[in-house]
């Protein structure tokens, strides 16, 4: 069953949906997949800085890891799929499973909209 032309499953793109509403709230801007179970994500609105860990990483592998310890919230890093040369073309992405139950993708909104700047 599919939601639209989009190639995604509904339920998925119900999650889908829920997820770039929380994203979008916070002022992130979320990138509409065509098809797939993953969704993108551009934090770069949000002013995250991460240098002061001085991991010598590229931004989103620090932002997942930070996002993952400091609030359970698990993504994924896109600059990984990258080569060096070209790394810094997604650096400020992540990546964001739509594939999950409806309770865990209410709780990841609300630990989204809970990172909202004041």
């Amino acid at each position: 069953q599919s939601s639209g032309s989009s190639g995604i499953n509904a339920e998925y793109g119900d999650n889908c949906r829920k997820l770039a509403d929380a994203f979008t709230d916070i002022g992130c801007q979320p990138v509409w997949p065509d098809g797939g179970y993953f969704m993108l994500v551009d934090t770069s609105p949000m002013g995250w800085d991460f240098t002061q860990e001085n991991t010598g990483r590229c931004y989103d592998v620090d932002c997942v890891k930070w996002l993952t310890r400091e609030f359970k919230l698990a993504t994924i890093p896109i600059s990984v799929f990258y080569g060096d040369k070209n790394r810094h073309l997604a650096a400020e992405y992540i990546r964001v499973c739509c594939a999950k139950s409806d309770a865990t993708i209410d709780r990841a909104c609300q630990i989204i909209r809970s990172l909202k700047r004041a």
